[in-house]
């Protein structure tokens, strides 16, 4: 963390939003930008003349130019990504939020060690090279005016018309403290505002309860999911060395409850707190490690940690259970001291090269969240990604909000859709590979009988389980 703040600084950026530029007398308010990458900015809005008013400083983006001169890092200083459709691919073809942006990309100064994005860009050398750059901004700025002030063709028409709610914070986090030198959140924050549109924001930092980022922020557009994996604040340190304490978010949390925004605690990556089989599986822990006594312990998390949740007013929480990859599994037991391998059965708990829990043990916890979470009257979901769609079905019946696993949808007042509102013909369209998306959509037709059995099962099994 302080390696970033020491980059930044380095960066002559303004703390706060400064006033216009002066510059030629015949433009709009004597606002006029001609450096490197502020120049083409600047005339790509000012050429859009839309309704909503432009008060961005572009300069920032000269600044981080000039940062670097000659020796720009690799693929610049603009993250190029804008909007995303995620939900054509197989592992989040269920996800009701998959239509994404980062304000943010090639890299989080969070640097949680569990991370996928990290682990696929650090494989390539992108990430953190040397830190997150800002999106673009202007193209951002012209997408929403084109499919809501004109009649122009845009490939975002249809989602954008249908008011699918666009999930902020995918590949990194969008709250990060960097945001304040380049302000480009806070930007988003604004146009979603301007063209009324609705959002889910997911966070670890505390960034968000700010008064500058809170004030931008309207109740009835956006639910707000706070990522906290544990209560135990050592091991958080460890494992996610960049982000804001435990403590700071759950007072960010009460903060936005106090000021009556919708909010989830999303414990997931949730890390159960012994190996796979702990509770379902005696034999094999038997075989690993003798005894239970003998098996390792993860303190990451325990139960009074939805005590907290309850006290600052957060009305419910949401849990995935963790899968990683060979790359994080090896971070983690290198920062935690512990080997992350032995909480997984290698022989059957392999998945794509992944190591992810069984079905079995997946099951009991999601029970028990259940159970401790109907004690304290507060609301709860899972989380079915990078598991197989079959967790997606088999869980349902867990949630209190049966059409949303995020649950959004009924609780704040402007997201009435989600992603799975979107034809598959629309999806495939968005799909680098139309080839599998269409092979995805004709298996997506064979679902209703898998939802059904799995269902069945699922009420079977809680019809015979002790909670």
């Amino acid at each position: 963390m302080d390696d970033f703040n020491q980059l930044l600084s380095e960066t002559k950026l303004p703390l706060s939003v400064s006033p216009p530029l002066p510059g030629n007398i015949d433009e709009p308010h004597g606002r006029s930008f001609d450096g490197p990458l502020s120049g083409e900015m600047w005339r790509k809005v000012k050429s859009l003349n839309s309704k909503m008013p432009d008060t961005f400083n572009w300069k920032v983006y000269d600044d981080l130019f000039s940062k670097f001169g000659e020796v720009q890092p690799r693929g610049g200083v603009v993250f190029k990504s804008s909007l995303k459709l995620a939900n054509h691919h197989s592992t989040c073809a269920k996800c009701h939020y998959a239509f994404e942006i980062d304000t943010y990309g090639r890299g989080c100064i969070h640097n949680c060690s569990y991370c996928y994005a990290k682990a696929q860009l650090t494989v390539h050398g992108a990430w953190n090279q040397p830190h997150p750059f800002p999106f673009d901004l202007a193209e951002i700025r012209k997408i929403f005016y084109t499919v809501f002030e004109t009649d122009k063709k845009s490939k975002w028409r249809e989602v954008l018309s249908k008011r699918i709610p666009l999930r902020i914070g995918s590949m990194s986090d969008s709250f990060m403290k960097m945001d304040k030198k380049f302000h480009v959140t806070k930007e988003l924050l604004k146009i979603l505002s301007f063209y009324d549109y609705p959002h889910v924001i997911f966070t670890r930092s505390d960034l968000i309860a700010e008064d500058e980022y809170m004030n931008l922020l309207r109740k009835d557009l956006c639910s707000i999911q706070f990522s906290i994996s544990g209560n135990n604040e050592k091991l958080s340190r460890l494992i996610e060395p960049g982000a804001p304490s435990v403590d700071a978010r759950f007072r960010a949390l009460e903060t936005l409850n106090k000021s009556g925004f919708w909010t989830t605690v999303r414990i997931n990556p949730f890390f159960p707190m012994h190996p796979d089989g702990y509770f379902t599986n005696e034999d094999l822990i038997n075989t690993k490690f003798g005894s239970k006594a003998n098996a390792p312990k993860l303190e990451l998390f325990d139960w009074d940690m939805l005590d907290r949740v309850k006290e600052v007013g957060t009305p419910g929480l949401l849990a995935g259970v963790v899968r990683l990859s060979g790359y994080s599994v090896n971070q983690m037991s290198k920062v935690t001291g512990i080997n992350m391998r032995d909480f997984f059965d290698l022989r059957t708990g392999v998945q794509k090269g992944d190591l992810k829990y069984s079905d079995a043990e997946v099951s009991h916890y999601y029970r028990r969240f259940m159970s401790e979470s109907r004690l304290r009257k507060l609301r709860f979901s899972t989380c079915y990604i990078g598991m197989g769609s079959k967790d997606y079905f088999q869980y349902q019946n867990l949630w209190s909000n049966k059409t949303d696993c995020c649950d959004a949808k009924g609780n704040v007042e402007k997201i009435q859709t989600t992603s799975q509102s979107i034809s598959w013909d629309e999806r495939i369209k968005h799909a680098p590979d139309k080839d599998a998306a269409t092979r995805l959509s004709l298996d997506d037709m064979n679902e209703p009988s898998l939802r059904t059995s799995t269902l069945r099962i699922v009420k079977e099994r809680e019809s015979d389980a002790v909670l």
